[in-house]
């Protein structure tokens, strides 16, 4: 038993001692285990562990993070902890997190208080906008509703669902909407007029014009009347696809929706006031102003559409259509402008009782005439040769302007009352301080033919005409001094030499960067090849390529020259245009084993794109081709590169190898290429080639467009391609990914919009960023500008100060752009008088004008026949501002002197133009020879062309040629003008459709029936031009835009004059068997077929009338 024990002991001890061995060995490990133990019990001791939950249960759940990237993941904050028994607290942190933006605690919120019987106290639209902002799916989005309409049939109701719709439709979601809509009758929910009005807003919003149509039609279908706002939209969609009849009626259906709740308040006084400006104008366009007269009674109109009334009145010359609308304006008590007062004046002109009236009126109010007011009283005087009008309007203006002075020299010349046109000469022009201080300056400045005298003052801008008409006068009523002043003295020119001063930029600091580097040389830091590298890439930023080489001989004798070294002296050679230099140290790079990569070729293709001569761009695919043998693949930035040297002029083979190159390219798209992509297409000009390019984008499903930048490249490209459904295509996605658009986008969105005729719609959308705290900040002065250019083209100009007024009270910072885009606005729509108060602004803000300024003012006083006040721009821009005018403004004077007949002061400035160095243009051209038409000058007219185009080394245009047809037309010289046309085509020039129509209707006037017969058949492509227009001129002569009125017109005309049988009923047939879309009046068709029209061309429609 002993022994038994003893050797038990032993075994015991040895596996003691095995244990403590093994212990020993392993101490590290259990000290880290045991402290890990340590650790978790101090740390999570106190929590217990929860009890796991059937798999079926956690199906059930929806988890809120299963959708975040890694992105997401990263930047969520730990959500507080929530009560899951409190649903009041529950919803309490909900709104919380929703207003703060934590979407991942407010679906946390959510999903806790689905599990409660009640009714959740949150909106479910919020609930469903934090789904969509944590990237939920609609199929995702759409089960959650089905669920909670499902467990809460109480929330069944349409309040509910309109909530929802709402807060869809201002993002723009389409998608869902329609989902929600396609669910309501599974709920027992039916659509009501506000279901209707958010779901017409949203598509009025894109632009979905259909869709607006399609609602409206559902409405009608299912007797749901539309609200206030829905009626609103329903009138903008009619104006917006043109459709007047559909226009009315909504119109109509509004104002009846005012009578029904005038007890709350809602009056015909609250319609928009631009809405029925809009409608007035379409009204006008399609010459339904009658039809829409009655039912503007008791809506307030502004100027601009009451303007556009009379207009058409005018138009129309129809005194009984003035007559309803100068009722309609008085009946609503609406102040009569001096614009107003004109247009009245003119429309009413055959009902003299009814002008004498207007101007008693205006007398009384003792409001200051205008020029235009006179202008036009004066013309109806000189009409009804109403002398006692015309004394009393001068005894009441006492006109100080030229143009009105000058307007009734004429008149007293022209109604025999020489003493009065004398009298008003010597006493209103002859010491005008305007008129002395051109004509001194003038004489300052040496010019021959100027001259002080108080004749050459008060005649320096006077027209040719008024000036014989003077003479004349002074004739008559035995004023012989007068009128021998007159013959001798010469128009003075008020013109001075100025010169500008160019400055140079300086260059950048290369001393400060090698002392830099020195300091690190000399405190021992190791210098490697990075450091050597930089201050290599310091010299040649600072253009300095001396230094450059000197540096890189020093790196490559410490042998740290590497591929990054080359390549930033190769960009050196660039910099300097040394393209053989370039070459020959890529060649180096492979002596001294290394190899060219993509920088380098990168840099090579793109010195040549933006600094090569076009010789030298003709080797850039051979680069790229070299690129490819040396086994270096073009990437992103080799195709960005050569989308960059694309434009209108490039070579359609250069256009279509990028294209490839791209969809070669083995890297994927991305938006940086994309923006690229479409940007060069824009550039280039080739309408096709961006759609088609456009279409292959929206195909490409692997592209997944995330930038602001990107989505306003692609507005800007549908745009220019005219597809404004694009456009809101990609607003509207943008929107509803949640995407901030930037200022530049929001810019391209606006633009696009305005340049696709939408003026309106980009004003509206400006009040929509306007009303949102997200997006108000993008607005800035450039995207109001674009508006107010709209509004300035289609010549509103209400519309224009309504939008300049809400800059300036919503404090938006101004610019010379904006300033200048007014000043424009005011030369378009004749309304210079508002020129004082935007320089009074200008000058508040202190913004200088510059040439822009100063041209457009100029532009606009001569368009007014003020050419005095455009020479005293002229004078104040030298004096105040230093600028040199530049060829806009000289020909803005010169368009002055043609309107104004001011064929010397014209000519001077020509010469004046040329000293200073400002060359001459086709436009330029254009206006010379309209100059001397009007003052019958023909011969100088060809002079002045064939001078100054051999001259200055250009081709007369189209335009020019066109115009000195006119010139000859205008002088009775028809074959000078038919040779002239005949020269245009010898010189390759396509003529125009005005060519075609002076020429033909000449010759039809002329009785050269057989001439205009063959100009139509030339224009139309027809055969038969001979021998006006030879065979071999044919096609060039041949145009696509021929007005076809021209055709009626000529086919009327030859059956006037006798030739219906042999040229007319010809012609006719020809039409309509070679050119079936060339529309002809049925009743033209007629009259040609009963002067003997063939047997087999009778009933024929041409291609319809």
């Amino acid at each position: 038993m002993n022994v038994t024990s003893t050797a038990a002991m032993i075994e015991g001890a040895s596996v003691v001692d095995q244990i403590w061995k093994f212990v020993l060995a392993t101490r590290a490990e259990l000290f880290v285990f045991f402290a890990a133990v340590a650790a978790n019990l101090l740390l999570f001791g106190n929590r217990t562990p929860k009890n796991s939950r059937p798999r079926s249960q956690k199906a059930k759940r929806i988890d809120v993070e299963e959708d975040l990237d890694e992105d997401q993941a990263a930047q969520a904050k730990p959500s507080p902890k929530l009560n899951s028994g409190d649903a009041r607290q529950l919803a309490e942190s909900f709104h919380a997190a929703f207003d703060s933006g934590d979407h991942r605690q407010a679906l946390q919120c959510w999903n806790l208080l689905k599990r409660f019987d009640v009714v959740p106290a949150v909106p479910i639209a919020q609930a469903v906008e934090s789904m969509q902002r944590f990237k939920k799916d609609p199929a995702l989005v759409m089960r959650e509703l089905k669920a909670f309409f499902s467990k809460h049939p109480s929330e069944c109701n349409i309040t509910v669902v309109n909530d929802l719709l709402e807060s869809l439709t201002k993002r723009l979601d389409t998608e869902l909407v329609d989902k929600i809509v396609g669910m309501m009758p599974s709920i027992k929910v039916q659509p009501d007029q506000r279901t209707y009005e958010v779901r017409l807003t949203m598509h009025f919003t894109t632009r979905a014009f259909a869709e607006v149509q399609k609602l409206l039609a559902e409405m009608e279908r299912e007797n749901i009347p539309c609200t206030t706002k829905a009626t609103i939209v329903a009138i903008k969609a009619a104006l917006k696809t043109g459709n007047f009849k559909e226009a009315v009626k909504r119109f109509r259906d509004l104002k009846s929706l005012w009578s029904v709740h005038s007890g709350e308040g809602a009056t015909a006084s609250m319609a928009p006031r631009h809405i029925i400006s809009q409608l007035v104008d379409l009204a006008c366009r399609d010459h339904q102003l009658g039809e829409v007269l009655p039912h503007l009674q008791g809506v307030p109109m502004s100027e601009d559409a009451v303007s556009s009334m009379l207009s058409e009145c005018i138009r129309q010359r129809d005194l009984d259509l003035t007559k309803q609308v100068e009722k309609l304006v008085r009946d609503q008590g609406h102040q009569l402008s001096d614009a107003t007062y004109t247009l009245l004046v003119k429309s009413v002109s055959s009902d003299p009782a009814r002008v004498q009236a207007l101007f008693d009126e205006v007398v009384a109010k003792g409001t200051t005439l205008s020029a235009d007011f006179a202008l036009a009283l004066l013309a109806f005087c000189m009409q009804t040769r109403s002398m006692k009008l015309a004394d009393r309007l001068f005894e009441h203006m006492k006109p100080k302007q030229v143009p009105v002075l000058s307007a009734f020299i004429r008149f007293y010349t022209d109604t025999e009352q020489y003493d009065k046109a004398c009298d008003i000469y010597e006493e209103h022009l002859k010491s005008k301080p305007g008129a002395a201080a051109a004509a001194a300056a003038a004489a300052a400045a040496g010019e021959e033919g100027s001259s002080s005298s108080p004749q050459a003052q008060g005649s320096s801008f006077l027209d040719v005409r008024t000036e014989r008409s003077l003479m004349g006068a002074a004739l008559r009523c035995g004023r012989q001094e007068l009128a021998k002043k007159f013959l001798d003295a010469a128009p003075s020119d008020v013109a001075k030499h100025i010169t500008m001063i160019r400055d140079c930029a300086s260059s950048g600091n290369l001393k400060g960067a090698m002392q830099v580097f020195e300091t690190l040389r000399k405190s021992g830091t190791e210098v490697n090849g990075v450091v050597y590298n930089t201050v290599l890439d310091a010299c040649v930023e600072c253009h300095d390529l001396k230094a450059a080489q000197a540096w890189m001989a020093q790196t490559k004798k410490i042998g740290l020259a590497d591929v990054v070294s080359y390549n930033t002296l190769i960009k050196a050679y660039l910099q300097n245009k040394d393209f053989t230099k370039a070459r020959s140290l890529m060649e180096e790079m492979r002596q001294e084993g290394l190899q060219p990569n993509r920088v380098t070729f990168n840099e090579l293709v793109n010195g040549l794109v933006t600094r090569g001569t076009q010789s030298q761009r003709a080797e850039i695919w051979g680069i790229v081709r070299e690129m490819k043998a040396a086994g270096v693949k073009p990437n992103q930035v080799t195709c960005s590169i050569l989308l960059k040297s694309l434009n209108s002029h490039s070579r359609e083979n250069d256009i279509l190898e990028t294209m490839d190159l791209i969809s070669s390219m083995e890297e994927p798209m991305d938006e940086v290429l994309l923006s690229s992509v479409v940007e060069a297409c824009v550039r280039i000009g080739k309408p096709e080639l961006l759609a088609d390019k456009l279409k292959q984008l929206q195909s490409t499903e692997s592209l997944s467009v995330t930038g602001s930048h990107t989505f306003g490249s692609l507005i800007k490209a549908y745009g220019h391609a005219k597809d404004i459904d694009g456009v809101w295509r990609c607003w509207k996605e943008m929107r509803s990914r949640h995407i901030r658009p930037t200022s530049i986008t929001l810019g391209c969105m606006v633009e696009a919009v305005v340049s696709n005729g939408d003026t309106e719609g980009a004003y509206e959308l400006i009040h929509q960023m306007q009303d949102d705290d997200r997006f108000r900040d993008a607005l800035n002065a450039v995207i109001y500008c674009s508006v107010l250019k709209g509004f300035t083209r289609e010549k509103k100009m209400q519309r224009v100060w309504t939008v300049y007024e809400e800059m300036q009270s919503r404090k938006v910072e101004v610019s010379i752009v904006m300033y200048n885009t007014l000043l424009d606005a005011c030369a378009r729509c004749g309304r210079m008088d508002r020129v004082p108060t935007i320089v009074a602004d200008m000058q508040k803000h202190e913004i200088k004008p510059n040439l822009i300024t100063y041209s457009t003012m100029v532009k606009g006083h001569c368009q007014a026949g003020d050419i005095e006040q455009g020479f005293n721009i002229l004078e104040q821009m030298k004096s105040e501002a230093g600028l040199k005018p530049d060829e806009i403004m000289y020909n803005s004077l010169l368009d002055g002197c043609a309107q104004n007949n001011l064929v010397d002061e014209g000519l001077k400035l020509l010469d004046r133009m040329q000293r200073e160095g400002v060359q001459p243009s086709n436009f330029t051209l254009s206006l010379l020879v309209k100059l001397m038409n009007r003052c019958r000058k023909l011969d100088m007219a060809f002079e002045l062309v064939d001078e100054i185009s051999s001259k200055y080394r250009f081709n007369p245009n189209v335009h020019v040629y066109t115009n000195l047809i006119q010139a000859c037309i205008a002088n009775r010289q028809l074959q000078r003008g038919m040779a002239t046309f005949q020269r245009m085509l010898k010189e390759r020039v396509q003529p125009e459709s005005r060519t075609y129509c002076i020429l033909v209707r000449a010759s039809v006037s002329q009785n050269q029936t057989d001439q205009a017969a063959a100009l139509l058949r030339a224009a139309l492509g027809l055969s038969g031009a001979q021998p006006y227009v030879t065979e071999a001129q044919a096609r060039l002569a041949a145009i696509h835009n021929l007005d076809y009125a021209l055709v009626g017109e000529a086919l009327q005309g030859l059956v006037e004059k006798g030739r219906g049988q042999d040229l007319a009923a010809p012609l006719l047939s020809d039409i309509k068997r070679c050119k079936p879309g060339v529309r002809v009046d049925s009743n033209v068709q007629r009259r040609v077929m009963s002067a003997g029209i063939p047997s087999d061309a009778s009933g024929a429609d041409a291609g319809g009338g």
